[in-house]
């Protein structure tokens, strides 16, 4: 394999699949490197954990002689990102060393055979659907901040995906909070019963990235996987197995009198109050930020007790009619929800303190969020 390919194309090309590249020491050598393959005037790389699986593709300037390789991706990488300038990258492969060259920058790479990579069944597809990755992109930063990290109920720890006739449903949660996303830009076709999957956390921050690269992403959910392709960038993720939680049945009624508000004079008052919150006594080593919300006519109050007889206390003017409500918060999980949303204001339907509160935008029901309260 002898090839020359533009700076910028490599380290574009890496960096698009090596967050599926194994780092520690005690795996499997070949899942820590890069599979390149060059063929018909292109420089294609993959990589993989066995569970997520990464490919992209990008032009060359010149192929000499075709052929395929594996090497070190992260290292490979951090050459390719150093190499700034403009510069050709030259990539020449000697026996089981991988040559490169760029300007007077020169090294080798120990190599792995190209026939000991990982070959991943592509499984079948049982739905799909085309959409504008913009689109995708706006649902997953609506709902990906809820999703668990390590939770021991480990479909929690990803993101459910349905693919129906209305369209195509985002949900995260994980126990405290929920967030929901959906759209009919986009529509279902074949067995929608099984167009569904639960898509886990490592996943879906590999995506997010990935969505800059084309206009258009087509997704496909098959029995225990699901795919993303994306003009030259493609992922491949295995689905977690088990049952996902019965969201509808935490999502609240909506109350015929919300609290309306500008959301980012809540979000800034929230903030304010959270820097004292994170020192309550009894929950800071949980780093748990306590806060109380008090709604009341025309006004929302946020305050907090801090460790050391701190304390703080703020207030903004709300659009609310109703009776006077008390509910405890953690800070972060509302914090997160105000960031995410787009609109001027939100609407908080609030029960009473002991119930789930959904917060949304006042003009329709596209985006859900529920958050659980915590006791005063």
């Amino acid at each position: 394999m002898k090839l020359s390919i533009p700076q910028e194309g490599l380290h574009s090309l890496l960096q698009s699949v090596t967050s599926a590249a194994q780092s520690q020491a005690d795996t499997m050598a070949i899942l820590r490197n890069a599979l390149l393959d060059a063929a018909d005037g292109f420089l294609t790389a993959t990589c993989t954990n066995l569970e997520l699986t990464l490919v992209a593709r990008a032009q060359l300037i010149d192929i000499a002689t075709e052929g395929s390789v594996t090497v070190p991706a992260k290292l490979l990488q951090g050459i390719s990102a150093s190499l700034r300038g403009g510069s050709n990258i030259e990539l020449e492969l000697d026996g089981n060393q991988l040559s490169v060259k760029c300007g007077r920058y020169s090294g080798t790479l120990e190599t792995l055979p190209p026939e000991d990579f990982p070959r991943l069944d592509p499984g079948n597809d049982v739905d799909g659907i085309t959409m504008k990755s913009a689109v995708l992109a706006k649902m997953l930063s609506e709902t990906h901040f809820a999703m668990a990290q390590s939770d021991p109920r480990y479909y929690l720890n990803g993101m459910l995906i349905e693919i129906s006739e209305d369209g195509l449903r985002l949900v995260a949660t994980d126990g405290h909070r929920l967030s929901c996303s959906e759209t009919a830009e986009c529509k279902g076709s074949g067995d929608t019963d099984s167009s569904k999957g639960i898509v886990p956390r490592n996943s879906i921050n590999a995506l997010r990235p990935l969505l800059a690269f084309s206009d258009d992403v087509e997704l496909a959910i098959g029995d225990n996987q699901v795919r993303f392709s994306l003009g030259d960038r493609h992922m491949t993720s295995k689905l977690i197995e088990g049952r996902y939680p019965e969201y509808r049945r935490v999502i609240p009624e909506r109350q015929e009198k919300p609290v309306v508000a500008n959301r980012e004079a809540l979000e800034s008052a929230l903030s304010r109050v959270a820097l004292v919150a994170r020192e309550s006594r009894g929950v800071r080593d949980q780093r748990i930020p306590l806060v109380s919300v008090l709604v009341k006519e025309n006004i929302v109050g946020i305050s907090t007790e801090g460790g050391q007889g701190a304390q703080a206390q703020d207030e903004i003017e709300a659009n609310y009619h109703g009776p006077e409500i008390k509910v405890g918060f953690n800070a972060i999980y509302l914090t997160d929800v105000l960031r995410s949303l787009q609109s001027d204001e939100v609407e908080i339907h609030v029960r009473d303190g002991n119930s789930s509160v959904l917060v949304c935008a006042p003009d329709g029901e596209a985006v859900q969020h529920i958050v659980m309260p915590m006791r005063l």
